[in-house]
């Protein structure tokens, strides 16, 4: 009796023995996924390369605490970069026309959104309610975002389509509301500037300069460096634009180093175009030699 307890007493420790190992393989493969990020950081040059590393090294830190799950992406990032912006963005490998389908009905109900807000915004501001007028502006951009998100998972759906036809509709959807909202947005900005409510202007320019910015994502994810070189310097001519308005230093260094930034990824995407991007590259190595990057809260 006793030598079969011991019997299995043995075996249930081996069990266990067992188990601890196999979880620490599981362990050990999952951190290595760690190791294939790989901001291509070479590819960029002064600060920006050393962001990009120290962006690396942060993503590498990260996932190793999260036991291998990557959970954000190189936003600065050489040629072949992994993960890229799409890298977390994986819908399912096969899907249908009806998940395409909801995808694209997702993003069109978060930019409907948007654009409720948006001209419930106006309309208040026509009635001289300028604090409600004001708070929902805020929600304005909140929505922005939520809209932003999807289009990047509409975007990931897209990679996938074989159907030539439906990934050029994916794409004009997705440029099509973006740059209409961008103007929306740059239009209402300066209407309000002409009135005098700065802070209101202000305000709607920067949503306008993050429209923007979101395309010059979208152009750099489908190898269209061009628009993204254009898409970039538009966005880093707003922040440029909020720099010079701004009065509080915290402020303006908050813009002046949006800008550097935009400036540099303008350069990124007009080297992996034709090469060049030096005059770019230098407006951005010129605005930020003047910033502190401490990060501070916009107007």
């Amino acid at each position: 009796m006793v030598a079969k307890l011991r019997k299995a007493l043995f075996l249930f420790q081996s069990l266990i023995l067992l188990m601890l190992l196999n979880q620490t393989a599981a362990h050990a493969q999952d951190v290595q996924q760690c190791e294939k990020i790989n901001c291509r950081c070479d590819g960029l040059w002064s600060a920006w390369g050393q962001s990009c590393s120290e962006q690396e090294s942060q993503l590498r830190e990260q996932c190793t605490q999260n036991e291998g799950k990557i959970s954000n992406y190189c936003r600065w990032q050489g040629a072949g970069a992994y993960p890229s912006v799409l890298g977390t963005l994986k819908p399912a490998t096969n899907f249908s026309a009806e998940q395409l389908e909801q995808a694209s009905t997702a993003y069109q109900s978060k930019l409907w959104s948007m654009q409720q807000d948006f001209t419930s915004s106006q309309d208040l501001y026509g009635k001289n309610d300028l604090k409600s007028a004001a708070a929902l502006a805020k929600r304005v951009d909140q929505q922005a975002d939520s809209a932003i998100s999807q289009g990047l998972v509409l975007l990931a759906v897209h990679r996938q389509l074989e159907d030539e036809e439906a990934r050029s509709a994916v794409l004009v959807q997705l440029r099509g509301a973006l740059s209409d909202q961008e103007n929306r947005f740059l239009a209402w900005s300066a209407a309000l500037g002409e009135q005098g409510k700065m802070k209101l202007s202000r305000r709607f320019s920067r949503y306008s300069g993050n429209q923007a910015e979101f395309q010059a994502l979208l152009f750099d994810a489908l190898g269209d460096y061009d628009s993204a070189s254009r898409a970039w310097q538009r966005a880093a001519n707003r922040s440029e634009q909020l720099m010079e308005a701004s009065k509080k230093p915290r402020i303006w260094k908050f813009y002046r180093a949006q800008a550097a930034s935009r400036y540099a990824k303008a350069a990124s995407s007009e080297r992996s175009r034709n090469g060049a991007g030096q005059g770019l590259a230098q407006q951005a190595d010129d605005l930020w030699a003047l910033s502190l990057p401490t990060p501070a809260t916009p107007e």
